[in-house]
C-alpha cells in the first residue's frame, strides 16, 4: 500500500477541520449565525477514566458546624464527623480504623468544598499569563511597558497584543499612541473586559479598517471628528484580532497544553476545582482530554461550544467528555457588551454618553429563535447579559418561549452571565421562569467608575445579589478571568459580603453561590458542592476560619491546599 495515501487524507481531513473551525469563529466571510442540530455527547460510565487516588483521612480541621474529620475513598467522601467518638472512622488522635487508610493533620484549618468558578476564559488565561498586564496602568506607563515588551521580543513583525488597562486611567487611548511606539508592527491593546482594544495604523490596516469602513453589526469603530478611526474598536469591531489569535492557539498542540497547564496552576493556587470554561472549539476539548488521560487535568471543566454557528456543534460533538472531569456545557451567546466600552444594553443612556444606551447583539426574533431551538433539542443556554435592557429582552423571549412548557423550560436551566443592572420588576422573573443568574462579584470594585458610566441611583441598584436571593433565583459566582484583574474566590467573597449597599450578601451566602450555586448551574448539585458523603472530594483548606474571622479580613485569607478528587493539586503546608 502506497504510504503516501494515508498521509495525504490525513492532511486533507486536517484542512477540512481547519476549514470548520474558521467557521465556527467567523473568520470565513459571509458565516451566518445559526443555530444547529443537537450534538450527540458521549456516553459514559461517571466516573470513568479519573485518576486512582490513596485513601486519605483529614483530621484536626474545621468542617461544616460541628465535624473535625473527613474520609476520602476513591476519590469521594465516604464519611464526616467527629475524631474518637462512636462510629467515628477514626480515634481522638486521628488514627484510622484500617491501616490502609493516609491519616494527615489538617493543623486545625478550615475545610470547604473547592471553589467552582462558573465563568471563565481558560486558554485567553493561560495565553495572558505571559504577556504584559496593563491594568491599572496611566498612558505614560503603557507606554513604557509597551516599548520595553517590543524590544524583549526583538525585529518581528508578528502582531503584538496585551490586555488589561481601562479608563480613566488611560483618559484618551488613541492609535497616535501607539504610532509613537511603533509604526510598523501591529499593536492591540485590549481592554480588560475584553470587550474593546485600542489599536495602532498598523494594526488597522491588517483589519482594513479606515474612514469608510462602516460599523459591524454588534460593534463600534470610533472615530475623530473628521470620521477617521481613532484606533478604539469596541465589542465586534474587536473581534477579528480575538478570532485570529484564537484560531492560531487552537492549532498549536503543544500550545494549548502549555497555556492550560498555565490556566490550571493559577485556578488551583486559588482554591477553584471546578470550572465554567468558555471553551468554543473542538482542538481546545481535544487537548483537555489528552491532560485528562495524562492525569493534567487539576481542574473539572464544564466546555461550553459557541453557540453562533451550528459548526460549533458539530466540531463539539466530536470530543468526548468522560461526565466527571470533563463535561459538555452550554451553548454560549452573547446579549449585548460590557459597562466600561459603552456597549452594554441599557434601558436609559450612559450618564456620561447622553442618547447611547449600548449596542445589542443577540435580539428580538433572532433571540426567539436560539431559545426555541434549545429548547426543542433539550439544550442549555448561556446568554451574556450585562445591561438592564438585556436582561429584560431575554426574560421576556424566554416567557413566551416557555408558555408551551415551562416545566422543560425550566429544567434546561439557561443563564444569563454576568446580569450587572436589572430593573426592579424583572427580579422576580428569574425565579418565576427558572432562568440561572450567573453573577461575578469581582466586578464590584469600583463605585465611582459606576457612577459616573449609569449615574448614582443605577451604580447603587447593580449587582443586586440580595435581590436576587430574596425573590428566590438560583444565583452562582465566578470570575470572568482574565476579565478581571483577579480571579481569586475569596476577593469575590469579599465584595460581596463587605460591599457598601443594601445588595450585600452573608460570608455564608457567598460561598454557597461559589460552591453549591454554581454546582447547580451545570447541573451538578448532586454530586459536588458540598463536603458531605456520597460527594467527589473536592476540597479547599483555607488558612483561617472564614466564618471566625471579621468580614473585612476575608482578603487576608490564603488558599494552604487545594484537593482534586482526593488528589493534592495545590499546597502551602509542609
Amino acid at each position: 500500500m502506497n504510504s503516501a495515501i494515508p498521509r495525504r487524507r490525513l492532511r486533507r481531513n486536517r484542512e477540512v477541520m481547519r476549514m470548520r473551525i474558521r467557521g465556527v469563529i467567523g473568520i470565513s466571510t459571509g458565516s451566518k449565525s445559526n443555530p444547529g442540530r443537537r450534538p450527540v455527547q458521549a456516553q459514559s460510565m461517571l466516573w470513568r477514566n479519573v485518576n486512582n487516588t490513596q485513601d486519605t483521612l483529614l483530621y484536626n480541621a474545621r468542617i461544616g458546624s460541628d465535624s473535625n474529620a473527613l474520609l476520602m475513598q476513591g476519590g469521594h467522601i465516604t464519611w464526616v464527623g467527629r475524631a474518637g467518638e462512636q462510629g467515628s472512622r477514626c480515634s481522638s488522635t486521628g488514627q484510622p480504623d484500617d491501616a490502609r487508610i493516609l491519616p494527615r493533620n489538617m493543623g486545625g484549618r478550615r475545610l470547604l468544598p473547592g471553589f467552582h468558578d462558573n465563568h471563565v476564559h481558560a486558554l485567553t488565561l493561560g495565553d495572558l499569563a505571559g504577556r504584559p498586564d496593563l491594568t491599572g496602568l496611566d498612558e505614560e506607563a503603557i507606554r513604557r511597558v509597551v516599548r520595553e515588551a517590543l524590544v524583549a521580543e526583538g525585529d518581528t513583525r508578528e502582531p503584538f497584543l496585551a490586555f488589561g488597562w481601562d479608563y480613566p486611567g488611560w483618559h484618551y487611548p488613541h492609535r497616535r499612541v501607539l504610532d509613537d511606539i511603533s509604526a510598523d508592527r501591529p499593536i492591540a491593546l485590549f481592554q480588560f473586559s475584553g470587550h474593546g482594544a485600542c489599536v495602532n495604523t498598523a494594526m488597522l490596516k491588517v483589519l482594513g479598517i479606515d474612514e469608510r469602513t462602516p460599523d459591524p453589526a454588534g460593534g463600534v469603530i470610533v472615530r475623530d471628528s473628521d470620521g477617521s478611526p481613532t484606533g478604539v474598536l469596541r465589542d465586534a469591531a474587536a473581534n477579528p484580532i480575538h478570532q485570529k489569535r484564537f484560531f492560531r492557539l487552537n492549532m498549536n498542540r503543544a500550545g494549548l497544553r502549555e497555556r492550560f497547564l498555565k490556566a490550571f496552576e493559577i485556578f488551583n493556587r486559588h482554591g477553584i476545582t471546578s470550572i465554567g470554561d468558555n471553551t468554543w472549539l473542538v482542538p481546545s476539548v481535544w487537548a483537555l482530554n489528552r491532560m485528562r488521560r495524562r492525569g493534567e487535568l487539576t481542574c473539572r471543566v464544564h466546555s461550553w461550544p459557541y453557540g453562533a454557528s451550528r459548526i460549533a456543534a458539530r466540531t463539539m460533538a466530536l470530543a468526548y467528555y468522560d461526565g466527571a472531569l470533563l463535561r459538555r456545557g452550554p451553548w454560549k451567546y452573547f446579549l449585548d457588551g460590557a459597562f466600561s466600552t459603552h456597549t452594554a444594553w441599557l434601558c436609559e443612556a450612559y450618564e456620561n454618553d447622553a442618547g447611547n444606551v449600548g449596542t445589542p447583539v443577540l435580539h428580538g426574533d433572532q433571540l426567539s429563535s436560539v431559545l426555541g431551538f434549545l429548547t426543542r433539542r433539550g439544550l442549555s443556554g448561556a446568554f451574556h447579559a450585562i445591561g438592564d435592557r438585556a436582561v429584560k429582552e431575554f426574560l421576556d423571549r424566554s416567557e413566551a418561549t416557555a408558555t408551551a412548557d415551562p416545566d422543560r423550560f425550566r429544567l434546561l436551566r439557561h443563564r444569563l452571565e454576568h446580569v450587572q443592572i436589572v430593573q426592579q420588576t424583572d427580579i422576580p422573573r428569574f425565579a418565576k421562569t427558572g432562568v440561572l443568574v450567573a453573577a461575578q462579584p469581582h466586578a464590584i470594585g469600583d463605585m465611582e467608575k459606576d457612577i459616573r458610566l449609569i449615574g448614582e441611583t443605577r451604580a447603587r441598584q447593580a449587582y443586586p445579589y440580595r435581590s436576587l436571593l430574596d425573590a428566590g433565583a438560583a444565583l452562582s459566582f465566578g470570575s470572568d478571568a482574565p476579565a478581571e484583574p483577579t480571579l481569586a474566590p475569596l476577593e469575590g467573597i469579599h465584595k460581596a459580603v463587605n460591599r457598601d449597599s443594601n445588595e450585600r450578601v452573608s460570608v455564608e451566602e457567598a460561598i454557597r453561590c461559589y460552591t453549591e450555586g454554581s454546582a447547580y448551574a451545570e447541573g451538578s448539585e448532586h454530586w459536588k458542592g458540598r463536603l458531605e458523603p456520597g460527594f467527589v472530594a473536592d476540597v479547599v483548606a483555607l488558612s483561617k476560619d472564614i466564618y471566625e474571622v471579621p468580614a473585612e479580613a476575608i482578603r487576608t485569607i490564603k488558599v494552604d491546599e487545594t484537593i482534586l478528587n482526593g488528589r493534592v493539586v495545590y499546597s502551602r503546608i509542609s
